[in-house]
């Protein structure tokens, strides 16, 4: 089975759909997603309908998408918290209520089996959202112990914005990338190829263009009534995190 693995699309439609076209030019048999598909991005009711024309095998929440569930009670203690709340209003307003109940809906994570892989898709880690699996970054041991617990050959997660594949305590680790904005110093959309056959798992990551410089016009309009798209804005121009 030939996986099309991707995550963090965060509102940007058009990369959504590059990305869509290049895993059916490639002969994708399914989609996995792996959360944050809406904050952070300027047509967050878009990506939701098309991500649902995808009827994906996996489709899980991540950190972003459980404020927006969370919108409500959201702690205002600052000025940047103000922001952050105004942000997530922005894509509130911009969704069917249909369609944040489905997101709210969605489990954090999932575990499956696939052609006699056994493997767990997550946001972060099977265990907390707001966590990354990074390559160069060594496992707490708490982490640790709760993944060979485990017993599993596979674990798809997003949330770093850096597409990865690597091996640890046993367990192939994959994250694709992110589709709505890069910080690997790479500005295109990235997602995983992943090949499962017969236990066998083979991982391509891939890189596609698309109109990047209206995207960021558009961000640039729309960061005059809301700050916090500078962090959408710089990585779209650099590929990297901006640093505040």
């Amino acid at each position: 089975m030939r996986l099309a693995v991707l995550g963090d699309i965060h509102g940007n439609i058009r990369a959504f759909e590059a990305v869509l076209n290049d895993a059916k030019a490639s002969k994708a048999d399914q989609v996995i997603f792996l959360g944050d598909l809406v904050v952070m991005g300027l047509d967050p009711q878009l990506c939701f309908d098309l991500l649902m024309e995808q009827n994906p095998l996996v489709m899980i929440k991540g950190n972003t998408d459980v404020y927006l569930e969370n919108l409500k009670a959201f702690p205002v203690k600052s000025e940047h918290d103000a922001q952050i709340l105004k942000l997530l209003k922005y894509t509130s307003i911009r969704m069917h209520q249909k369609a944040k109940e489905k997101l709210s809906s969605l489990p954090s994570v999932e575990r499956l089996e696939i052609e006699g892989v056994s493997l767990i898709c997550c946001h972060g880690t099977p265990y907390d959202d707001n966590e990354g699996i990074a390559k160069d970054t060594p496992f707490s041991p708490g982490l640790s112990k709760k993944l060979a617990e485990e017993k599993v050959d596979l674990i798809f997660s997003a949330h770093t914005h850096i597409p990865a594949d690597f091996q640890r305590d046993g367990i192939r680790f994959i994250n694709p990338g992110a589709v709505g904005y890069s910080f690997d110093g790479d500005v295109r959309p990235s997602y995983a190829l992943v090949d499962i056959e017969d236990t066998s798992i083979r991982c391509i990551h891939r890189r596609v263009d698309y109109d990047i410089n209206r995207y960021i016009m558009e961000v640039e309009h729309a960061l005059e009534g809301f700050p916090l798209f500078d962090r959408l804005h710089y990585p779209l121009e650099h590929g990297k995190q901006l640093k505040v």
